[in-house]
Parts: structure tokens; C-alpha cells; sequence
């Protein structure tokens, strides 16, 4: 144990020195150690493993100054830059005022490049020209250079380096030099608006504030001027920098011909088309010099691309063999057309033809098999019965179609909260023997699933009424939303005007829009298949659907009430009756009363189709019925005298007749041409898109006691009523939406 007493002990001398720290070694300096490199590099001898292998250019600062700047003198403002920035050593020799003309021979190097301004350092100029750093947070690839402001700026940091012109920046707006940012903004770099705001603080007051101010404002102009000269040339060095690299990729896209050629492709490149041209392929743009290992690396590939190119030759050349062997079947098709003219019927179109099992077997023979019209001739001879086993088929799809629509209608309306009677509906519901509830009280009804027979009888009736969701939307919707679940919707926003083309059955069979497309296919190269071709805007032919079609209910029950003023029986006439019976009625709600005599009026005449129209046009559905009254005798004959002038020509397929009169003269040079041999009527007329709506095809004077609502003659209208606000409405004055002009023309087919 150590003793506890206080005595000091005695140093022990055992004969050993005490040991001292360890002499440090001194650092040598960057100097020393590249003096070490090159003494290295010079005697050869092998260099300790603790030493820095010496660079390739370690001997270069041994070389004597004249012939070091000769070798700088070479090189581009970027080369001396970077070599700057390698040792201190350069960064010592470089950056000195006597390495001044290594910076000027190195910007001659550039073409046309502007001298150094005044106010900027040879080092600076070639930093801010060639280096792509942001100056503020070093990001690389920062490509633009604000000259105006003098720096080169990432968008990260310009969103807090730079700042807008605010109030009172109209005080250093011309001591600090600013450009234009987004929307004309004046944009200034932040730490000089601070500098020159502080210099001003601190000269506010001296002699030397004015002058001061004077010397910025000559910078600034000095700035500007020098900036609209470097803009220049860097947009001048863009331009050929871009050329550069276009001639880069030229000569790497003849190259890769060159070698393709050589190994059999030669033939398949010239029948490669714009859309798919070699220069688009990601190995072929770009700009570098195509060398054997190049080639070899990406070989595999252009020959894959290559075999695919070959492959879609294949498809082309297939598909230009088809549209011709359609065009003859077309052909087919025309000469059956022009030996049934006019139509009875409704006919297939191109697609539909082309379609046909029959058909689409010649059409779609093997590539090497030749067709020509011979081919068609079994076709030729069968089309009776091909067409007429096509009627039945569109025929089976409309009646699908009429099923569908009763169907719809039929639980919406037991979805109701409150049924409100219909008479068409509960009739129809009631000739089939089912119940129909119409209390006014929520029940789920049985809907009667009518039958193929039943819905035959339906389509022809009168009462039937047809519209296209296409040519005839609702207030502006677009077709596909103006269908009848949107009917509840559309009441709500009241006052609704059916502004729909009344459509029967069987000219229905021929409306237009069921064999149209309003969009424009996906492959523009089907435009040139005459299948699907058709000289009209923004349209393309479809095979015949009946997508586009629903059964008007509004437009029905006008039909109904049509047809009972004419003394028909609803549920039996059909629309080919009514068109021979050809009656011509009179709205007695759109009465015209005279200023002369008491009990007379005015009233328009229309025919029965017309009148439907009428009614759905004018008057308001939630209104009461419309008060039809059937002209005969007298009042028939004064009709007749006072008709108006018909066109002749009003329901020609798909032009408006001055049209068509123009389009023949001037261009087969056809002065009078013939129904059935120059032009033809098409199948769907008197109805359809085409059709030119007519308010009414004369007016008739009948003597019928005046309403007391109505001013008697030579008194002022003490009451005004909303229905008569349209009655001194001059017919023939509609607007442009009421009509359809065609601006194409069909040929003869």
C-alpha cells in the first residue's frame, strides 16, 4: 500500500531517459508535391504507394512560359477556364494580368465572338458565355445566360434572386440594370438593388451623390447596348450549333444506310414512308459519328426495326389491294342503285355491302387471287336477295330499338313518385290486357312485354313518331345526351321547345344520320377506303344502326291529336295512309284575326306532316292540346289557290337544289338535268335532316265567332295573351339553325 505519510519520495533513476512526443512532419505544399510529380515523371523512378499517381500533364508547367501560352493559344475560353480550375499552379499562372492575351487568343478561337466588355474580366466573359453553372447555387445545365443582368441564373434561384419592380422603383430603375420576365414584368437582380440602395444611403446628402448616380446610369446603358450584341451572337451560335448537330445526324443516317444497304435492306428503306423515316429512330438521331463499334452495338436492332417496317409495307400494300377490290364492288353496288331508281325502298350503302358474307369473301381473297368485276357476278346476280335479307335484318334492329324505347318509358314511369296519365300509353298497356293504376299513387306496375308481332303493328302507325338524337338535340345539348332519361331534367327548366324533325316510318329506314359518324377516325388512312369516305365535314360513313333513334312520346301525342282531326282512327292509320290521303288542316290557336270584321280570322294551313312539326315548334307541351280543324270543300279549294310556289327540287339527297343546279353545270356541264339520270331523290325525303321546314303551305280566311279576350276591331288590346305574342310572326322569316345546308354532292349511285 502507498504510505501515508507526507514525506516526498525519492525519484528512482532506473537509467531511462523520459520519451518525447513524435517531430511532426512537415506538410509539404501543393507546389512541392507537383515539383515531386514531375522530378517523378522526369527520372522514372517508381513513386512510394503512399504518393498521389502523377497526372498526365504534370510536366506541363515545366515547359517555358512562351511555349505554354503558344499551346494555350489553342485551346477554346472553356479549356482555359477548366484548366484554371485543375491545380493552384494554373490557377496561378492563368488568372495573373500577364496571361491576358492566352484569354484573347482563346476567345478568337470562337467565331464572331464579341470582345470582352469593359466592365467584365476576360475570365468572367468566358465563364459567363461558356460555363453551364448556375452562379448562384452551382446547378449544372443551366443553358440560358441573362445578359441584361449579366449572370446565368437556374429557374429555382430566380425565384428568389430576382425581384419585381415595386413602388419607388423608379429610383434605381435606371441605376440597376433589370430584364423582362414573365407577362412584361421588370425583373432586378436582388444583391445589386440592395448594393447601390446602401451606396445611396451612404452618399445621400455628399457632393458625390450625383455623380454617383451619373456613373450607374452610364453602366447601365453601356450594359444594355453590350447585351443586345451578345444576344445576338448567342442566338447566332445557337443557330449553328443546332446546324452542327443536324449535319451530325445526316451523316449518321447515311451511314446506318450505307450499312443496311450492304446487308440487303436497300429496296425496304426506299419504300419506307415520311410517318416512320429512319432519322425518327431514337438510334439514328443522334448526333454522333457512326463508328464500327457504334455499328456493331446497335446492328441487331435497326435490323429488328427494319423486319418491322416490312411487315407494316405488307399491311399497306394489303390494305391498298382491298380498297381496290372494294371500288369494284362499289361498282356492283352503283349499277344495282341506278336500275331501281327512284327508291321504293331503303338500300344499303357501301359499308353495309361491302359487309355482306358474300361480299367480304371475294373482297378478302388471298392476296395473290386477281378480282375483278367477273368476280362479283354470282354477287351480281343474287342482290335481290341479298338486299332484301339486309332489310330484315335493319328491320329487326329497329324493332328491338321501338322495345327498347316502351320499355324505358314505360318504368320510368313506374319509378314516378306520381304516374300522370297518358292516354297513348295506358291504351296501348290496356290492348294487352294489363292493369294500369293511374290514381296518382306510387305501385309498381307490371310491365306487358309486347312481342315481335305487336311491335310490328306499332312502327307504321302515324302515331309513331321517330327523332335523331343527332340532327335534332334538345336546347343545345349534344346528342348522345338528349335522350329520354334526360326528358324529367329538361321539363324542370320548363318551357322546352321540341325543335325535332318529326320522323316516320318506313322513310325513317333512310334517314341519313344512321349511316353517318360525326367524328372523324382514329387512322386518317381510312379516309381513303370508299367504304367509309364521304365528301362532308367532320362525317364518315358507319354500317346502318339505329343508336341515333328513340320514339318522340311528345311528338306521338301531337301526331295523334293530327290524325284524329283528320277522322282516322289512331290505332290502325299508318304514315303511308296519311300521306295519301294528303289532308290539310288549320291551327285554330294560331288565328290571325281580322281589323275589319267581327267573326273572322286568318289561320295557316298546313299538311299533316307540317302540322306535327307545327305543333311541336310553336306551342308549348305542358299547354293545352292544339286545335286542329281538317279543310274541305271550299275552304280546301281557297287552300289550294292560295299555296305557295314549291320548289322542285326541295328533298334532293344532300344538296340544296341551286346546288345542285350549279355543282352540274359547272362542273359536268349539265344545263337541264333529270331527275333519275343527273340527280336522284333520295329515299328518306319528305322528311329528315333535309328537309326545309315548312310553317305552312298557305293560309285560308274563316268566319268563327271572336274569343272575348280578343279586341274588337278599332279598339285598343286591352289583354294581352303569351299565346298570340308570335301571330303577325312573318313565316318565312327563320334563322339560319331552322335549315340544313349540305355543301357536298353525291354522285349517282
Amino acid at each position: 500500500m502507498r504510505p501515508r505519510d507526507s514525506v516526498a519520495q525519492a525519484p528512482v533513476d532506473n537509467g531511462k531517459k523520459p520519451r518525447r512526443p513524435p517531430k511532426k512532419r512537415a506538410r509539404a505544399s501543393d507546389v512541392d508535391r507537383h515539383q515531386q510529380n514531375v522530378e517523378v515523371v522526369k527520372s522514372g523512378a517508381r513513386r512510394a504507394k503512399w504518393q498521389p499517381r502523377p497526372g498526365k500533364l504534370a510536366a506541363l508547367m515545366n515547359l517555358p512560359l512562351d511555349v505554354l501560352f503558344e499551346v494555350f493559344g489553342h485551346l477554346n475560353p472553356l479549356d482555359i477556364l477548366r484548366l484554371a480550375r485543375t491545380t493552384k499552379e494554373f490557377r496561378r499562372v492563368l488568372m495573373h494580368r500577364s496571361s491576358m492575351s492566352v484569354w484573347k487568343n482563346a476567345r478568337d478561337n470562337v467565331p464572331n465572338m464579341p470582345d470582352c466588355p469593359p466592365f467584365w474580366t476576360e475570365p468572367h466573359y468566358a465563364n459567363l458565355a461558356f460555363d453551364p453553372h448556375c452562379h448562384e447555387c452551382g446547378a449544372p445545365g443551366v443553358r440560358n445566360v441573362d445578359w441584361r443582368i449579366g449572370r446565368r441564373i437556374c429557374t429555382k434561384c430566380s425565384k428568389t434572386c430576382m425581384v419585381d419592380a415595386y413602388h419607388g422603383a423608379s429610383v434605381i430603375s435606371g441605376l440597376v440594370p433589370s430584364k423582362y420576365g414573365k407577362r412584361g414584368r421588370l425583373l432586378f437582380y436582388r444583391k445589386d438593388v440592395e448594393e447601390v440602395q446602401n451606396n445611396l444611403h451612404v452618399l445621400a446628402g455628399s457632393d458625390g451623390l450625383e455623380a454617383y448616380r451619373e456613373e450607374r446610369r452610364a453602366f447601365v446603358k453601356e450594359m444594355e447596348t453590350q447585351a443586345k450584341v451578345l444576344e445576338a451572337w448567342a442566338a447566332s451560335q445557337a443557330k449553328d450549333r443546332s446546324d452542327q448537330l443536324e449535319d451530325a445526324r445526316r451523316d449518321r443516317k447515311t451511314a446506318i444506310i450505307e450499312r443496311l444497304t450492304e446487308i440487303g435492306w436497300g429496296d425496304e428503306i426506299e419504300h419506307i414512308p415520311y410517318t416512320d423515316d429512319l432519322s425518327h429512330h431514337r438510334l439514328v438521331k443522334q448526333p454522333t459519328r457512326l463508328t464500327d463499334r457504334i455499328w456493331n452495338n446497335i446492328k441487331n436492332d435497326m435490323i429488328k426495326y427494319m423486319e418491322e417496317m416490312r411487315t407494316r409495307r405488307l399491311e399497306r400494300e394489303r390494305k391498298a389491294l382491298l380498297i381496290a377490290r372494294k371500288r369494284t364492288a362499289i361498282g356492283v353496288l352503283r349499277s344495282y342503285k341506278v336500275t331501281h331508281l327512284p327508291f321504293t325502298d331503303v338500300m344499303p350503302e357501301a359499308v353495309d355491302f361491302c359487309s355482306f358474307p358474300e361480299v367480304n369473301e371475294i373482297v378478302e381473297s388471298p392476296t395473290e387471287t386477281e378480282v375483278t368485276e367477273t368476280s362479283f357476278a354470282d354477287v351480281a346476280s343474287r342482290m335481290d336477295d341479298l338486299v332484301h335479307s339486309w332489310r330484315t335484318r335493319i328491320h329487326s334492329q329497329l324493332r328491338a330499338r321501338v322495345k327498347d324505347n316502351l320499355l324505358f318509358s314505360g318504368r320510368r314511369r313506374a319509378r314516378a313518385e306520381r304516374v300522370t296519365p297518358d292516354p297513348l300509353y295506358e291504351e296501348y298497356v290496356e290492348s294487352l290486357g294489363a292493369t294500369f293504376d293511374a290514381k296518382g299513387k306510387t305501385k309498381e306496375v307490371s310491365l306487358p312485354v309486347p312481342d315481335d308481332a305487336e311491335i310490328d303493328q306499332i312502327i307504321p302507325l302515324a302515331i309513331t313518331v321517330f327523332r335523331c338524337k343527332t340532327c335534332t338535340p334538345s336546347i343545345g345539348l349534344p346528342g348522345d345526351l338528349s335522350d329520354t332519361e334526360y326528358d324529367d331534367f329538361l321539363d324542370i327548366l320548363g318551357g322546352r321547345q321540341n325543335r325535332s324533325i318529326p320522323l316516320f316510318y318506313p322513310k325513317v329506314m333512310g334517314h341519313s344520320c344512321l349511316t353517318r359518324s360525326r367524328t372523324l377516325p382514329w387512322d386518317y388512312s381510312a379516309m381513303d377506303d370508299p367504304n367509309f369516305r364521304i365528301d362532308f365535314p367532320m362525317s364518315t360513313r358507319t354500317k346502318w344502326n339505329t343508336h341515333l333513334l328513340q320514339v318522340d312520346e311528345e311528338a306521338s301525342k301531337a301526331a295523334r291529336t293530327v290524325v284524329e282531326a283528320c277522322g282516322e282512327d289512331p290505332l290502325i292509320t299508318t304514315a303511308t295512309k296519311m300521306d295519301e290521303l294528303d289532308p290539310r288542316l288549320v291551327c285554330l290557336d294560331c288565328v290571325k284575326w281580322s281589323k275589319h270584321e267581327v267573326n273572322q280570322g286568318e289561320v295557316p294551313v298546313f299538311a299533316w306532316r307540317s302540322a306535327v312539326q307545327h305543333r311541336m315548334r310553336e306551342h308549348r307541351p305542358d299547354r293545352q292540346p292544339v286545335k286542329w280543324k281538317k279543310l274541305e270543300g271550299e275552304l280546301l279549294e281557297e287552300s289550294n289557290r292560295n299555296a305557295r310556289e314549291m320548289h322542285k327540287f326541295t328533298q334532293i339527297f344532300d344538296f340544296q337544289p341551286f346546288r345542285i343546279s350549279t355543282n352540274l353545270q359547272a362542273s359536268h356541264g349539265i344545263e337541264e338535268p333529270a331527275e333519275n339520270e343527273d340527280y336522284y331523290k333520295e329515299y328518306e325525303a319528305p322528311q329528315g335532316r333535309r328537309s326545309v321546314f315548312k310553317p305552312s303551305d298557305s293560309t285560308v280566311t274563316l268566319q268563327m265567332e271572336r274569343p272575348p279576350h280578343v279586341p274588337l276591331p278599332g279598339h285598343g288590346f286591352l289583354f294581352y295573351d303569351e299565346d298570340d305574342e308570335d301571330d303577325d310572326e312573318d313565316y318565312g322569316d327563320y334563322d339560319e339553325d331552322d335549315f340544313y345546308f349540305g355543301n357536298s354532292f353525291f354522285p349517282l349511285f
